[in-house]
């Protein structure tokens, strides 16, 4: 064989048709209440790879319907289950409308928290914006870069964002590179290792018998 546990798989692929089922009624019996669709995707995660997680705040309606009603639907739908929300991973598609014309994208749930920061003022400073989706100042100039290169804002002063006046046409969809969903396998490795030496170094501090010390 293959060395690939196929009773895994089918669990997997058993969670994206429950998920769908799952989601769909929760839609029928949860007010919808914005004016774009949402689609869900709820896993087990006993049977999945790990999966990344960052603590970030999206569309904080958005966050404040999932974390309250549609977590309450879920859990009378499914009475011993909870849901702990990845909300850095996904995508979201969007239509920027400007007075000539209208960009699309696709892009991560902050990245499109971050744009719709200008649609109150067409200004906007990095540390607001850092303070609003919870990543460090660094990480959010990385994040506005992408829409600065696609000609959606330009930095005026030290970090200092406007949107411009006039876009280009992007020529179709653009879609932004998205880190993996999945935890990278060196990190799961090195965490698996520091693991097993903790684990082994407790064992010979507690025999007394300290005769090699082993390196991983």
């Amino acid at each position: 064989g293959f060395g690939v546990d196929l009773s895994q798989c089918q669990i997997m692929l058993q969670d994206v048709v429950d998920s769908k089922r799952n989601h769909s009624n929760i839609m029928n019996n949860v007010k919808q209440q914005f004016h774009f669709d949402i689609s869900t995707l709820i896993i087990s995660h006993v049977f999945w790879p790990n999966l990344r997680n960052e603590e970030v705040t999206i569309y904080k309606p958005l966050q404040d319907y999932l974390a309250g009603e549609y977590q309450a639907a879920y859990s009378e739908l499914k009475r011993s289950r909870t849901l702990e929300w990845k909300l850095n991973l996904g995508f979201v598609e969007l239509d920027l409308e400007f007075e000539e014309r209208t960009l699309s994208f696709t892009v991560s749930p902050v990245q499109a928290t971050i744009i719709l920061c200008f649609e109150e003022s067409e200004k906007c400073h990095a540390d607001t914006i850092s303070n609003t989706v919870g990543l460090s100042l660094s990480q959010t100039r990385k994040k506005l870069a992408f829409w600065v290169t696609n000609g959606v804002l330009k930095e005026t002063s030290k970090d200092m964002f406007e949107l411009e006046k006039e876009v280009k046409e992007s020529g179709g969809m653009v879609v932004e590179e998205m880190d993996s969903a999945m935890v990278k396998i060196e990190q799961v490795r090195e965490e698996e290792l520091e693991g097993y030496t903790n684990f082994v170094m407790g064992l010979i501090n507690q025999s007394g018998q300290v005769r090699q010390i082993l390196h991983f």
